[in-house]
């Protein structure tokens, strides 16, 4: 079989786009952060100031049904409040870290203010999140790629060339991991009854298809 007159492609040059998208989840987990901090003359008594409030606590969250896999101990840590005039020790901080997963959201304002009530005294910090976030950013990167597709379709025709669709090179740009945006409240903004809000996942390809002029 022979082909007469058939022009092969020359000049192979290459057409790079970055694909992107972005979709909004609505939360299905809140975290509430917050820690138990205590002063003593010695560090046994600030430890056990610590350790009473603690169990407090943990008794009002029990009697509220909050199951103890929920309850994360995140860090304890003791400090030393040095006198600044003669620099000897006069008094001791213990704080404690303390985690708390809600996955029923009605329960979460009476949750919140157990924990104030009964002896928190830092900041508590409520952040919003997905209890499994990679279908969602799954869903996103499949729209990145369409993008793409869609992009490097666009410029080919309006540049004047034929390009191959399958692209020779592929690099994703976001992850499951980072690439998320979790909507959060400190306890100076959180009020009675506020919406969980939405979980921001986004997705970013760059791909790369061979081209070459008609």
């Amino acid at each position: 079989m022979q082909y007469r007159n058939m022009r092969m492609p020359t000049d192979k040059c290459s057409l790079s786009v970055l694909g992107s998208s972005s979709i909004e989840v609505l939360a299905d987990t809140a975290i509430i952060c917050t820690s138990i901090v205590s002063e003593g003359t010695s560090l046994e008594e600030a430890r056990d100031k610590n350790y009473e409030v603690y169990n407090i606590i943990l008794k009002s969250l029990d009697d509220y049904k909050i199951q103890k896999e929920n309850i994360y101990d995140m860090n304890v840590s003791a400090t030393k409040n040095p006198n600044s005039s003669d620099n000897t020790t006069t008094t001791y901080t213990v704080s404690h870290l303390l985690t708390i997963v809600v996955n029923d959201f009605s329960k979460l304002n009476d949750i919140y203010s157990l924990i104030i009530k009964n002896g928190t005294n830092d900041s508590a910090k409520i952040n919003f999140t997905l209890s499994d976030s990679v279908p969602y950013y799954n869903r996103a990167l499949k729209k990145a790629t369409q993008d793409a597709v869609s992009k490097a379709s666009i410029l080919a025709r309006n540049f004047g060339v034929k390009y191959n669709p399958v692209p020779y090179k592929i690099r994703e740009n976001t992850s499951s991991l980072y690439s998320i945006t979790y909507p959060s409240y400190e306890e100076g903004n959180y009020t009675s009854g506020s919406l969980p809000g939405y979980v921001s996942i986004s997705a970013e390809i760059e791909a790369s298809f061979s081209t070459y002029q008609y």
